[in-house]
């Protein structure tokens, strides 16, 4: 039970970051004028509203890891 806060910040920050990656790679898609891109190599269409979903996921993990990170170190200062 003494590394499970650590596993779980491990965690969220593995989610983050593929969710981040996602949002990067989507960012640099040519959308057409409707907001859809068709992959070829995929055979999938994606739609640029996805966009802000993976964005606002990867904020919302961005500041979650953050602020666990900063309550374990205070945490341990004051063992």
């Amino acid at each position: 039970m003494k590394y499970t806060h650590y596993i779980f910040i491990l965690f969220i920050a593995i989610i983050t970051s593929l969710l981040l990656w996602i949002y990067i790679k989507r960012a640099s898609f040519d959308y057409d004028s409707e907001g859809r891109f068709f992959s070829s190599e995929d055979g999938a269409v994606y739609h640029e509203q996805t966009l802000e979903v993976y964005g606002l996921f990867a904020l919302f993990g961005l500041i979650l890891t953050g602020v666990l990170i900063v309550r374990l170190i205070i945490k341990r200062k004051h063992r």
